[in-house]
């Protein structure tokens, strides 16, 4: 379950800076929010990939994604089972509910919910790159740089460190309890559940044990009593950073005058629409990509810049 960790494989992408990768995932965050036609959000998806490739993080990536697929799964059955809107019934239930009616199973319904299911997975794809290719240390210290409040970026790295942690002690706290000849996958369904509290029980214990040393560890430290702290660690832009946060910020733009302008955006219901672009649409389209793309030979013109 270590590959949940960060681990600096001294890739063009580990090696960019930081703020560069903030402002790229911003970029795809946004695009995610304000455009809403599924040839869009596929792309955004797509953009996250050839990243992952050159980053070296598939076996991680694949790792936080799997949580995705079936979550994304759940939403569009959920959502086609709740929403009744939309002209295309594709299935009726036989039966009445006291407040909803007949339920049905609607085309638009299915396809709002894949489309919700494209903009999660491009989501979670760019914050995986940024999880596994930025030091937890390096990501306080961009955001402190940043001017968000010191406190408030600590409490977020400590809960980012903690999820790991605490996968890692369900690891092993499984593993203790098999080496004792608990068999956990084994019987009944109520005999698992049962074999699973004391795991369960453990991990809390555990956890709050490590909280309370954290609390003890700031408070012999002073933590709070400082009106300002300095960093052992600076992180400086140069010209190549400056370049590259630019593109990264470039999308992000785009996308908010394309969602003014009304481009970039589809219709689900009542009837949904077939899915196709205009012209214009089509030209930003190929800019988006070729803006998203752009970080990847700007993380590697940087590492040559630092090499030489």
């Amino acid at each position: 379950m270590r590959s949940f960790r960060y681990r600096n494989k001294g890739t063009p992408i580990h090696r960019l800076n930081p703020f560069c990768k903030l402002a790229w995932v911003g970029s795809i965050l946004v695009l995610a929010l304000v455009l809403n036609n599924p040839l869009f959000l596929l792309l955004l998806f797509l953009a996250t990939l050839p990243v992952v490739r050159a980053a070296g993080v598939w076996r991680e990536w694949l790792a936080s994604m799997k949580f995705t697929v079936y979550l994304c799964a759940a939403i569009i059955l959920i959502n086609a089972l709740v929403s009744s809107y939309g002209t295309t019934v594709l299935f009726s239930f036989p039966f009445r509910l006291p407040v909803v009616g007949t339920p049905v199973i609607t085309l638009e319904a299915l396809f709002f919910g894949g489309a919700m299911c494209l903009r999660l997975l491009a989501i979670i794809s760019a914050f995986a790159i940024l999880t596994f290719t930025v030091h937890p240390d390096d990501m306080m210290l961009a955001m402190i740089k940043i001017r968000l409040p010191y406190k408030s970026v600590l409490l977020t790295s400590l809960s980012t460190r903690f999820i790991p942690t605490l996968i890692d002690d369900a690891q092993r706290i499984t593993d203790v309890q098999r080496s004792r000849g608990l068999e956990l996958d084994k019987g009944r369904l109520t005999r698992r559940i049962r074999g699973r509290a004391s795991i369960v029980t453990a991990l809390l214990s555990n956890s709050l044990d490590r909280a309370v040393q954290v609390a003890e560890a700031m408070e012999s430290r002073a933590f709070g009593t400082g009106r300002g702290r300095t960093f052992y660690k600076d992180i400086r832009l140069t010209l190549t950073d400056t370049v590259t946060l630019v593109f990264a910020f470039l999308p992000a733009a785009l996308g908010i005058f394309m969602s003014v302008s009304g481009y970039g955006q589809y219709q689900y219901y009542p009837t949904v629409q077939r899915v196709s672009l205009s012209g214009p649409e089509w030209s930003l389209l190929g800019l988006m990509a070729a803006l998203l793309f752009a970080i990847l030979p700007l993380a590697y013109i940087k590492r040559r810049v630092d090499l030489d």
